[in-house]
C-alpha cells in the first residue's frame, strides 16, 4: 500500500495542474472501471473519488479519481478554470517538468490530435514508473496517470493511455 501512496503523492504533485468538470462531476465517469481494469491489467481493488475542492496553486477546481490493484494504480484528474487562457497558462511544459522534476528522471513530449494542448509524460525511477497524458481542452485540463511498482516500461502504455484520454476527453 505504501508504494501506491508513494504513486498517488507524485501525481497529486504532477497532476495538480488539473482542474474538474465542474462541482458534484463524477470524475470516476471518465475512465470506468472496466477501462481502469483494462489499463491496470488487473482487476481494480479499491476505487476512491475526490470531491472538488479548489487548488491554491492554480486557483481552479480540482476533482480526482483514483483506482488501485495490487502495487499499481490509476489517476484520473480534472480540473476547471475560470477561462480557456487561465486553463492554457496552468498547461505549459515547464510547469509539469518543474512538478515532475521533483521525482527526478522525468520525461514530457507534446502530442498533437488531443485537446487544445497535450503532453505525454513518464518516469522510470528506482522507487516506481508512471506514464499518463495531460490535456487541456478549453477550460478543463485533465490528467490520466499510470503508475506504480511491476508497471514495465511507460512507454509500453502509451497508447492504451492516449485511448483513455482521447475517451475521457468525449466524455467531458
Amino acid at each position: 500500500m505504501s508504494k501506491i501512496i508513494s504513486l498517488l503523492g507524485w501525481s497529486f504533485l504532477f497532476l495538480f495542474v488539473f482542474s474538474p468538470l465542474a462541482l458534484g462531476a463524477d470524475t470516476c465517469s471518465l475512465v470506468g472501471k472496466g477501462e481502469a481494469t483494462s489499463l491496470l491489467g488487473q482487476p481494480v481493488t479499491h476505487m476512491t473519488s475526490g470531491k472538488p475542492e479548489k487548488d491554491e496553486e492554480t486557483g481552479g477546481m480540482l476533482t480526482y479519481c483514483s483506482y488501485s490493484a495490487g502495487t499499481l494504480a490509476l489517476v484520473v484528474s480534472a480540473v476547471e478554470f475560470s477561462s480557456p487562457a487561465e486553463a492554457r497558462k496552468n498547461t505549459t511544459k515547464e510547469i509539469a517538468a518543474s512538478r515532475l522534476e521533483l521525482e527526478g528522471d522525468a520525461k514530457i513530449t507534446d502530442e498533437s490530435g488531443l485537446g487544445d494542448r497535450a503532453y505525454y509524460c513518464w518516469t522510470d525511477s528506482t522507487k516506481t514508473a508512471a506514464a499518463g497524458y495531460i490535456v487541456q481542452k478549453g477550460t478543463r485540463v485533465l490528467g490520466i496517470m499510470l503508475g506504480g511498482q511491476g508497471l514495465g516500461a511507460p512507454e509500453k502504455h502509451k497508447e492504451a493511455l492516449r485511448k483513455a484520454a482521447a475517451g475521457a476527453l468525449g466524455r467531458l
